[in-house]
């Protein structure tokens, strides 16, 4: 049985990087992209089955799971964002895109951030990324979102089914460990999907902060055990992996433009 790499696209994470990162790694006939988590669910395995052989990668907005009844072993892997951040630049990129169909915001009034996570139209605010990884998803008043199973559960898969758990916020450590684990060549990189409206988020009132740690307890313990482990692997990593990351920074920091003009010129060619 053929092992599969799966990239578990968690939105707001810097996951368009990585894909972006991905799609230079690999032939476009190699990679298997999902694009939605609908989507996701409406494929037929019977037909990926079929073709599976042909690809090298699978990445895109999916949950754990998606491997079932297709013929591979998978190997997940994914990039876990500080919760309270996802959530703000959720909220924020909502906002900044008026024809947004979660934007319940009016010509009178803006919708609160406590609207939006309250209202359950994303329930994704709510404990999201262990949700994903778990492979349950439910709505915002299904009580195994706020469950200890659904923590249990999300463990369990990372111990058994992920070759590896980055994280944003050491995003550079992250790809280079990515890089040697899946073979890649030097995954040079320009941010892709940032939230327009740049925000301050020391600046946020606590009261915000304290609400929304409240919804996603989960998903702060998940991404804690996620940065000790990432952590710890860095501390026994015989690669020289820190002096790796500050000569990667300085080059990637001089080439980082060309690649976000790679993108825009894919994305032109794409539309148009």
């Amino acid at each position: 049985m053929k092992k599969i790499p799966i990239f578990l696209h968690i939105p707001k994470t810097g996951g368009t990087t990585i894909r972006d990162i991905i799609n230079r790694q690999y032939k476009n006939d190699q990679i298997f992209t999902v694009t939605t988590l609908k989507e996701s669910e409406k494929i037929n395995k019977s037909s990926l089955n079929s073709t599976i052989n042909n690809y090298k990668i699978i990445q895109g907005h999916l949950k754990f799971g998606f491997h079932n009844n297709v013929n591979i072993r998978p190997a997940y892997f994914t990039i876990l964002r500080n919760p309270v951040e996802r959530v703000l630049s959720t909220y924020y990129y909502v906002l900044s895109n008026r024809n947004n169909p979660q934007n319940l915001s009016t010509l009178d009034k803006q919708m609160s951030i406590y609207e939006f996570i309250e209202s359950g139209i994303n329930p994704f605010v709510l404990n999201g990324q262990t949700q994903l990884i778990s492979g349950i998803t439910g709505s915002i008043d299904n009580p195994i979102i706020q469950s200890e199973e659904l923590y249990t559960l999300a463990k369990k898969n990372i111990e058994n089914h992920f070759l590896f758990l980055g994280i944003t916020e050491m995003f550079d450590e992250s790809i280079l460990i990515l890089k040697d684990l899946l073979g890649w060549h030097m995954p040079y990189y320009s941010f892709a999907n940032r939230t327009k409206k740049k925000t301050n988020y020391d600046a946020i009132n606590p009261k915000v902060i304290s609400f929304i740690k409240e919804y996603n307890q989960l998903d702060i313990r998940l991404y804690n055990f996620a940065k000790t482990t990432l952590l710890n692997r860095m501390e026994e990593d015989n690669n020289n992996i820190r002096e790796r990351i500050s000569k990667f920074k300085k080059i990637n920091k001089l080439v980082n433009p060309f690649f976000g003009y790679s993108r825009a010129i894919r994305l032109i060619r794409k539309y148009f």
